[in-house]
């Protein structure tokens, strides 16, 4: 096969590679700012009191995906007398496929101080608009 013929059949193949590989890394890195994001934010909204925990949990979420999700959302429940909280994460990654979303719950709780994350299905009460 001449050099030119096999330049022109390799480019695209090339250029899909690259695409891929920058698709995947992008996905892979919204992934794991959603679950640290999620643990962060539940974090802080077991400490907060009063009405406050929600808009902590949204904040701090907020600033851990900036970078690698389009749009971010929160849910928090706030837990009783334990000073606990759980808030679930929702992050769209971009790219050219609809559906790039995945969702983490963090948990966490004042005392003693615990915290965890766990991907779950994305409910549709948190789906990113």
């Amino acid at each position: 096969m001449d050099e030119p013929v096999a330049l022109v059949l390799a480019a695209p193949v090339l250029a899909l590679a690259l695409w891929a590989v920058a698709f995947v890394g992008g996905f892979s890195n919204g992934e794991a700012r959603a679950a640290v994001a999620a643990e962060l934010a539940a974090q802080a909204a077991a400490q907060a009191t009063g009405p406050e925990a929600a808009d902590t949990a949204e904040r701090i979420a907020l600033g851990a995906t900036l970078s690698a999700c389009t749009h971010t959302t929160t849910t928090h429940n706030r837990g009783g007398s334990r000073r606990s909280a759980a808030v679930t994460v929702a992050c769209e990654v971009s790219g050219p496929f609809s559906g790039n979303r995945v969702c983490f719950t963090g948990y966490a709780q004042a005392r003693p101080a615990v915290s965890a994350h766990v991907r779950v299905e994305c409910p549709s009460a948190v789906r990113p608009r």
